[in-house]
């Protein structure tokens, strides 16, 4: 039997406001979202079916909803890894509300705490790449738990394709 980590890809990037661009600028926001949906087109064509999200408001979100779209052409899966079940009580009413869509577009939701607590996003992250063989990350260098996530699934093994101009346009190499 196969593992299922060889068909399973993760995400880990930056809050809007980590971005290097501001998140009302839509040219910036059209060509991440337009990077992100070629890294899961790319991932499909790889063989992979089922992607985790950890749904923070940013880059998590544009992925869960790249993976949405993608659904329209492919019969993958979209889960969602929430650290806590109050996540979103502090989004701005935009992302709650593109958090909400995601979840209920969502194929299950996992959910590591009922209430937060000091590590519980760290445990989601860890979670998401123990189950993975693909993370799909923003990281330009900034400290984090995108730059933790990174480094731990650079050490367990992953394949990781970066979408920061920072590090190389790998999609152009697909």
């Amino acid at each position: 039997m196969q593992d299922p980590r060889s068909h399973t890809c993760c995400f880990s990037g930056y809050r809007p406001e980590k971005m290097p661009f501001r998140t009302y600028d839509p040219d910036a926001v059209q060509a991440l979202e337009a990077a992100l949906d070629r890294a899961v087109e790319h991932a499909v064509s790889q063989g992979y079916h089922t992607f985790l999200s950890g749904m923070a408001a940013g880059f998590d979100i544009w992925a869960a909803e790249a993976v949405i779209r993608a659904r329209a052409h492919h019969d993958i899966r979209l889960l969602c890894a929430v650290p806590h079940d109050h996540q979103s009580d502090r989004f701005p009413p935009s992302w709650k509300k593109r958090y909400n869509v995601c979840l209920v577009n969502s194929d299950a939701v996992r959910v590591f705490a009922s209430n937060y607590f000091s590590g519980c996003f760290s445990v989601r992250n860890r979670f998401m790449v123990d189950s993975s063989s693909l993370l799909i990350c923003y990281f330009d260098g900034q400290a984090g738990g995108t730059a933790q996530t990174v480094h731990y699934a650079q050490g367990s093994g992953l394949r990781i394709i970066n979408l920061s101009p920072r590090a190389y346009d790998q999609l152009s190499l697909l």
